[in-house]
Order: C-alpha cells, then structure tokens, then sequence
C-alpha cells in the first residue's frame, strides 16, 4: 500500500510545490505533530530551486544541483509528495482536497502555497506557442528546446525576472533584445541613475536594450514568429526575433480557493496569522494578499512560512507577519546591485549620494529623520548589509551621518 493511500487521522495537506511550500516542509522538519504531510504539486518533477532558473538557463547549474531533497529526505519527515496531480477541489465543510486524478485527501489543515503564473498582456499574437512566461522549469525547457537554430529573442518586461532571462538566454549564444515599458529598468528597485549603470552592463554583453516603449504586436506566420513591433513616441518599429518571453509581472493563483468559498481580492486574502477567511486553511505566497499587498520577491515569503510554521506546529506565541523592507541583489556581467527599501526619497526625506561612473560605482542612503529608510549600491556592496541593518534597527546615524556614505569602517570611530 502506498503511504498517500493510508488512512491517517492527523493529516496536513498543502496545495503546491514550490518555494514556498519546500520553506514549510524545511521549518516542520523532524519534530512536525501530523501523521502525515500530503503535498499536490502540478508539475511532475520535484521540488526545485526557481530562484536558480537563470543559471539553470544558462548552463552555469544544473537540474540535479537546485533540486535540495531527495525520495528518502520525505520519507524520513513523513511526506508524501503527488507529482503531475493537481487539486481541483476544496470540501471546506468534509475538510476533503480532491485532485485531478479523483483522489481525495482528508485534512486537519491545510496550506494555499499555489504560487502565480506570468502576466501575458493581450496583446495581438501574444496567443501564439512561442510566446511564453519565465517561472517555471517547463518555461526553461521550452527554451532550450527552442535553442537550436534560435537566432534571436526578445524578453519583455526589465524587472528582476526579465533581466535576468535576457542574460540567461544572451550567455547561451542567443541575440537578445530586452524591451521595458518604463524608461528606468527594475524601476521598483532602481533610479535612473542605477538603471544607467545597469544598461550599461546589459549592453556590453551585447543585449539590446530599448526603454520606454509599449508592445504593439508580435506577428508571426506558418513557420513561427517572425518579429515584435513597439510604439515609440515617433513612430512603430519593430525587431525581427523568434521567441518572446513576457516578464511583466505575475497573477496570484486564486481560484481554486475562491471556487472554495475563501475570501480572495487580487490574491488568497490572509491575516496577520496568515489564515484565511475559512478555519484551518493558511496561504502563503505569490497566491496570498496581506494588507492590500500580493508578492513576488521571495524574503518575505520566508517571513510568511516562519508564521505559517508556528501555526502549523500549534505554537503559542505572538509570532505573526509585518510588512518589512527586504535586500534585493542581482549580478550581471560582474557588476553587483543592491536594493534596499526606498529608492526614490519620499517628501521631507534627505538623499546623500556618491558616484564614479568611470568605476561603475554609485552609491546612495536615503534617511528621514535621521534614519536610514533605503540604499542603492551599484559597483560596491560591501556595505549594504550594514545599511540594511542600520534600517532594520531604526538607528539614529546622526553622529556619523557625515560619513555614512563612505561605509561602516569610516563610521566605526564616531558611531
């Protein structure tokens, strides 16, 4: 008899696969009080690391190295993972989880950790099969199925996630254009400054990089695509390419949970606690929506699954979720980037700036009485986790403010 066909009394289920739903497995580990953690994930290999898709792409890791638990590894924690079945029901009254297949699980809680899927605008030709999203290990593996004889792509949308396709892609030899409806890339980490720099890299890599422009059309006959079109403020260009990939942002995967009489708005809605509307369902995520807020960067949905955790292994105590500024890093072509709360100085805020464009250096500390609420550090880091420990501890840096744009060993004689 398989281990998910065995009657259980105690029974956690979580509905999906993914970083987030790994970070509970992780934080419940030996010690977990359910007989039994079910696990319904839509894919059909194991848990892997999405964070690492981009090297993935680009040869620099493999499959096997981002995947950071074996068959035994679930065994031993009492877990029994279903690959390729997907739920497709919520009993909420039974406390039942159905799946593709028919099965049925009974639960005594369970986990929304659904994640989100790639936001395609609809936009003409946007339909077509070589048009596809950058999430998922079968988004890679069309890519790399498209590869040979692949001449040129164009990835949409600059943030984190596109930037980071475009590099992946241009590393396996492939022309690369890389199009943002905003002027400044990574525009909700990044100034323009910052973006300057980082188009600069991007460049000397050999990608193309237009900013401030919208994609009109991807046009396409009998043999594929064939070229991308955009409005500029002139006129209607277009590139010729034969793969586009979106990155323009992600949808919460919702719907089951509100087919499931859960509360939902733009995502799975959650408390402090991280329940949902209904007793005994959390959710955690890209899927879930906190305060008018949904997710895509993944330090505060280990933030979430510390919480989820507590509540899972029936902790007392006042652990729940607040909304906190998180470090964002990206590298490319040797320059380092890092992100940390504002970047943009909000009203009655004061900017202390540094910058050597020859270096690739730029610097900048935003403070609000006295306080350090963000920093961008471009070309040298080495200080950034000190910056973000300065926000996260609220410190008054009134006494060495002078010299905190230099770093912390020019502060150390004076904090």
């Amino acid at each position: 008899m398989k281990i998910e066909d065995k009657k259980v009394e105690n029974q956690l289920v979580i509905i999906g696969n993914g970083m987030a739903a790994n970070r509970i497995l992780e934080g419940l580990a030996d010690d977990h009080p359910y007989d039994r953690i079910i696990v319904l994930g839509d894919e059909k290999i194991s848990h892997y690391n999405r964070i690492m898709l981009s090297p993935l792409l680009a040869k620099e890791t493999t499959l096997e190295d981002i995947t950071p638990h074996s068959d035994a590894w679930y065994s031993n924690h009492r877990i029994a993972i279903q690959l390729g079945d997907c739920a497709t029901k919520v009993d909420t009254a039974k406390k039942t989880v159905t799946t593709e297949t028919g099965r049925s699980y009974p639960y005594s809680k369970l986990v929304f950790a659904t994640g989100s899927r790639s936001f395609i605008p609809p936009i003409k030709g946007a339909d077509h099969p070589d048009v596809i999203g950058f999430r998922t290990m079968s988004d890679v593996d069309t890519m790399e199925e498209k590869l040979t004889g692949l001449k040129h792509a164009t990835v949409i949308g600059a943030g984190l996630l596109g930037v980071e396709a475009a590099v992946g892609l241009k590393l396996r030899g492939v022309d690369v254009t890389l199009i943002h409806r905003n002027p400044v890339l990574m525009n909700r980490q990044l100034d323009a400054k910052a973006s300057d720099l980082l188009k600069e890299a991007l460049e000397e890599r050999g990608i193309e990089v237009i900013t401030g422009v919208n994609p009109e059309e991807i046009l396409a006959n009998d043999s594929g695509i064939r070229a991308v079109s955009f409005a500029t403020a002139d006129t209607l260009e277009k590139r010729d390419t034969q793969l586009v990939i979106f990155a323009t942002g992600i949808l919460p995967n919702k719907d089951l949970a509100a087919s499931s009489g859960i509360n939902v708005q733009r995502g799975i809605c959650v408390n402090e606690k991280m329940q949902t509307s209904v007793n005994d369902i959390f959710a955690l995520g890209e899927c879930c929506e906190f305060s008018g807020h949904t997710y895509g960067l993944v330090a505060p949905i280990w933030d979430q699954a510390s919480v989820v955790v507590d509540q899972l292994k029936n902790i007392d105590g006042s652990a729940h979720y607040i909304e906190r500024s998180h470090l964002t890093k990206l590298k490319v072509s040797g320059l380092d980037i890092h992100s940390i709360g504002e970047y943009e100085a909000p009203e009655h805020a004061d900017t202390l700036t540094f910058e050597d464009r020859e270096s690739g250096l730029y610097k900048k500390i935003i403070l609000k009485e006295d306080k350090v609420i963000g920093a961008l550090c471009i070309g040298d880091v080495n200080d950034s986790h000190w910056y973000y420990e300065l926000m996260e501890q609220q410190t008054n840096v009134n006494d060495f403010r002078d010299m905190l744009i230099f770093g912390e060993a020019y502060c150390e004689d004076v904090a």
